[in-house]
């Protein structure tokens, strides 16, 4: 009973294996059988994607390479005739200056038609926003050439007070500087309207321009700068746009400021950048002169002691001509505190008021020694009647220009006794300046033209009106010597020379800009480097011989960007300080400086939070003060500069 129970159990166990085995063996087939089929169908659809994307750009490739190969002609072409308009405005001639114009507005539109086949790939994600930025550098180009064209037409009548040679036969021939003058005067509201549709122009071409994002280039290709060069490109539309905007309201009202309807009479101020003072040179004579419909008579000529001496009125002064000049009283002649042109003229102006005499004036044409020595080096020498001989030749006395010395010898110079009239030679010496210069042959006038523009822009000369529109007019075109607004990094070194003589003559200034950025946190560290190779003068009173060369004394003041916190000055004499002043943050300091020396001043300071990605800066150059060069260090690259005029820097 026992064995068979147990063979019973034994056999059903043995049934019961097959059974549970068959159906799991036959599943198993049917999993082996349908997993290929899932891999297969997923190959073929990449497989087929990757063989329409291999075939679709190599489609592209192709047509590429054959649109490069076909435009390429064109491109050089365009290139070319851009170079001979470079070529011909340099060398001064119009008619070649036409011809290329033509030229390239014609290639530019061959381009841009060509370019029309590219028009399918802005669908394209990536490549169309590169096709896109293509045909804004297209437009930008075409908008410019107008521009351009529109221009030399503008300037035709002009051609021979510009020196351009052209070959227009409307051209009015007249015999004297004065007369063209004259004829300008006359004829500038014709130039109004061309100038706004030129306006219209250049900036189509500057917006056109700024819809390209530099960052989607690299900084080189093959060894070539990429995203420089459109930045460059951008800044030049704008530059070439703020330049056509400044001299729209200028040319408006030129004729005005020329005495046309009505004659203007202006105070001509004479500025010793030898002795270097906040808006450029101590303020040492005065003249005035009229001005009725282009013809300009000077009137006389006066020291600035002789204004001081009318003057009545007991006038506290700032604290540093008290501290560093030791006076107790606010001359006249020390007026000009405010690094700002306009903000030291309208202080000069309302005390000047108060003074009988003086004739009604429209406004101030302040000028240094740059100004009669560029004139010189045209003119040659010319006599000056009851004074002598004035040229721009090097005086081996102060290797300086003879003009130079010859007035530091008039104006400075100890003598016994009294001598009040010693500082009126600047209205006898620009009268006969002028005299020469209107009376000049015709080759000659756009040297004249260039020098007063240049003189314009390197602060040698400034103006400041009464009338606010004149004024407006003048700031627009940046001959107001103005304190900008900027909401970026900004520097401006303004020197005051109290008590140094004219060492300001023999000076040499570099700077030094070591910025580090850490986020948005961004330190500099400014260095001034002040250098006197030349012998010193013998200042003894008793000696009484010509002192220029002196201890220098020099009070500086540093404006950078408001909220910026100094952390430390070394080369002061003094503790310095810190104050606001025109928008900006300021610290001063003062040192002394003997001749054949040279000294530092060190500024380290922090920055507020700032936009500065890109980086951008402006620099203003105080007025008087010669080239500076600059070096500028951002994060360990440096870039190089000779300050000359007002600055804007984007670094990267």
């Amino acid at each position: 009973m026992v064995k068979t129970a147990k063979k019973d159990i034994l056999v059903k166990k043995i049934d019961l294996k097959p059974i549970q085995t068959e159906p799991v063996e036959e599943a198993k087939v049917e999993f082996v059988e349908e997993k290929p089929k899932h891999k297969l169908a997923w190959l073929k659809w990449v497989g087929l994607t990757f063989l329409v994307l291999l075939i679709l750009f190599g489609s592209l490739a192709g047509f590429g390479y054959t649109f490069y190969k076909g435009i390429t002609p064109q491109i050089k072409d365009a290139a070319g005739a851009g170079n001979e308009l470079v070529t011909s405005v340099q060398a001064q001639d119009l008619v070649k200056a036409k011809e290329a114009s033509a030229k390239l507005k014609a290639k530019v539109g061959e381009i841009q038609n060509k370019y029309q086949q590219l028009a399918f790939l802005r669908v394209i994600p990536i490549l169309g926003t590169y096709v896109s930025d293509g045909q804004h550098g297209l437009s930008a180009a075409a908008s410019g050439v107008n521009a351009i064209d529109k221009l030399i037409l503008a300037v035709e009548p002009y051609s021979d007070l510009l020196g351009f040679k052209t070959d227009s036969k409307n051209l009015i021939e007249v015999k004297s500087i004065e007369d063209r003058i004259v004829f300008m005067v006359n004829t500038l509201g014709k130039i109004s309207p061309q100038l706004e549709s030129i306006s219209s122009d250049v900036t189509r071409a500057r917006d056109e321009l700024d819809k390209i994002d530099p960052k989607r280039y690299p900084e080189t290709f093959m060894g070539k700068a990429v995203r420089g060069k459109i930045v460059g490109l951008q800044d030049s539309a704008r530059s070439f746009g703020n330049l056509v905007g400044q001299a729209k309201p200028l040319i408006d009202l030129l004729p005005a400021l020329l005495g046309d309807p009505d004659q203007k009479t202006y105070m001509l101020l004479f500025q010793n950048n030898g002795e270097l003072r906040p808006t450029g040179g101590f303020l040492t004579a005065y003249a005035h002169l009229r001005v009725s419909k282009g013809r300009i008579t000077p009137l006389n000529s006066f020291n600035i002691y002789d204004l001081d001496a009318r003057f009545v009125k007991n006038i506290p002064p700032p604290n540093p001509i008290v501290k560093y000049l030791n006076e107790k009283r606010w001359n006249l002649r020390n007026m000009n505190m405010s690094p700002d042109f306009k903000v030291s003229m309208d202080t000069f102006t309302k005390y000047i008021r108060d003074i009988n005499g003086l004739p009604q004036t429209d406004g101030i044409i302040a000028l240094d020694t740059e100004v009669p020595v560029k004139l010189l080096e045209v003119l040659g020498t010319i006599g000056v009647g009851g004074w002598g001989n004035f040229s721009a030749k090097e005086d081996p006395r102060c290797k300086c220009p003879q003009v130079v010395y010859f007035l530091e010898d008039i104006i400075t110079k100890p003598v016994p006794g009294i001598r009040p009239d010693r500082k009126a030679v600047l209205g006898p010496l620009m009268h006969s300046i002028l005299a020469n210069a209107m009376g000049s042959p015709k080759h000659m006038w756009p040297k004249f033209l260039n020098i007063a523009l240049d003189a314009i822009n390197q602060k040698h000369l400034m103006f400041y009106f009464f009338e606010e529109k004149n004024q407006k007019a003048a700031e627009s075109f940046n001959a107001a010597g103005r304190i900008g607004d900027y909401d970026y990094d900004y520097l401006h070194l303004n020197d005051s020379n109290f008590g140094g003589a004219k060492s300001d003559l023999f000076i040499k200034r570099d700077i030094e800009q070591e910025i580090t950025t850490n986020g948005d946190k961004v330190t500099k560290k400014v260095t001034i480097t002040y250098n006197n190779p030349e012998k010193g003068s013998n200042c003894n009173l008793e000696a009484g011989q010509l002192c220029l060369n002196g201890v220098y004394r020099d009070y500086v003041r540093l404006y950078v960007p408001k909220g910026s916190k100094l952390t430390r000055v070394v080369g002061s004499e003094v503790k310095e300080t810190t104050f606001e002043d025109l928008g900006k943050t300021v610290f001063d300091a003062f040192f002394t400086m003997r001749p054949e020396s040279s000294s530092k001043l060190v500024f380290e300071y922090e920055l507020p939070a700032l936009n500065l990605k890109p980086y951008r800066m402006l620099i203003q150059k105080q007025p008087g003060v010669p080239s500076i060069k600059q070096t500028i260090t951002l994060d360990g690259k440096p870039t190089n500069i000779d300050l000359i005029t007002d600055k804007e820097l984007v670094l990267e």
